[in-house]
């Protein structure tokens, strides 16, 4: 249905005159804008919030709450072995740390296993997350036998627009958190930046009310981001995204809690791949990075240089990927930078 001459005419003709994001430089998050799940809307069929912390300390190394609430109908992002209830009325979820024995992935009824206010202000997966609270102050608590989370989050005006078209928002906040981490008898409070995010779409879940089959969902086969926070204060968002292989989105975006976002070219590449595939449980395998860089211009001009090195886990759930954490060396402006990255991936180019 979506052979790769449409989806290329789309990505250079079509997209790029209902793209708008670029409208939204340097403006603060509207303060209309509302943060909901939309699980009754007849417009919106999926949503998305997400909450990443990329540099606890070790061994967590980051913390992560990657939600769907719907389906997007979407090669990378379907999950149709998690369904437990019909695609538009079934949520997936991935959260936890670098450490694989905090982390959960798992479908849900909405309708019998979460609960959602229409308003946004009660976001619940389960017993495994809950998120209260609105726009500018949530509380967030996540855990299982092995760790416990509560955090209190502090979201800032400083938006990224990933995308902004009539039929698909997805954003990033800047945001602050504070809390406590307590896994294997040791209590820790954590503090720092982190992002809070949300998108909203149509989906042809809106009326079919069965998974499609594989031919029939939008190609989006490649999906890579990540988030750095810089030691001088700026948080550092990466994303590659493909459909049918070819590039919609390879961009760096930078902000911090006195910068709003500034837009930048970025280029991925993967040095080096884990020797083993990994296997989700509904048995497809997926070649994950073990070594990779980026590489980010402000024109002709080089700016930022990262040299990553996958040092956790990466955990299942990221729609039909996973995420993980890594540590990177590289340069920024002429001086040397280290730190702590996180990373989702989704490679589905090869099935």
């Amino acid at each position: 249905m979506f052979n790769k001459k449409i989806s290329d005419r789309f990505i250079k003709y079509i997209y790029p005159l209902i793209d708008a994001t670029k409208s939204q430089k340097n403006k603060a998050f509207p303060q209309n804008y509302k943060l909901l799940p939309y699980i009754h809307s007849k417009k919106i069929g999926w949503t998305h919030f997400g909450v990443m912390v990329p540099d606890l300390p070790a061994p967590h190394h980051f913390y992560s709450v990657m939600s769907i609430i719907g389906t997007a109908g979407a090669l990378a992002f379907d999950n149709d072995h998690a369904l437990k209830d019909t695609p538009r009325n079934n949520a997936t979820l991935v959260v936890g740390t670098g450490t694989k024995k905090t982390s959960v992935f798992a479908g849900y009824s909405i309708l019998k296993e979460c609960k959602f206010a229409e308003d946004g202000s009660h976001i619940q997966f389960g017993d495994d997350l809950t998120i209260t609270g609105q726009y500018p102050h949530y509380q967030l608590h996540s855990g299982n036998e092995n760790y416990q989370i509560d955090i209190k989050i502090k979201v800032t005006d400083k938006i990224t627009w990933f995308v902004k078209t009539p039929f698909y928002d997805h954003i990033s906040l800047l945001a602050e958190y504070s809390g406590t981490l307590q896994s294997e008898g040791q209590f820790q409070e954590i503090s720092g930046l982190c992002t809070f995010e949300h998108a909203a779409a149509v989906s042809p879940h809106l009326i079919w009310k069965k998974a499609l089959k594989q031919n029939l969902k939008l190609p989006l086969d490649f999906f890579t981001y990540n988030i750095i926070n810089l030691a001088d204060g700026t948080q550092l968002l990466l994303n590659d995204t493909r459909i049918n292989g070819t590039q919609i989105v390879s961009k760096a975006f930078f902000r911090s809690l006195t910068q709003y976002n500034k837009t930048c070219a970025a280029e991925f590449k993967v040095i080096e791949y884990q020797e083993d595939l990994a296997t989700a449980p509904d048995g497809k395998q997926m070649k994950l990075p073990q070594v990779f860089e980026w590489r980010i211009y402000e024109g002709k001009q080089e700016i930022l240089y990262l040299h990553c090195t996958v040092n956790t886990e990466f955990n299942y759930g990221l729609g039909s990927g996973y995420v993980g954490g890594y540590a990177y060396t590289g340069t920024h402006k002429n001086k040397e930078i280290q730190g702590q990255g996180y990373i989702e991936y989704i490679d589905r180019m090869e099935s």
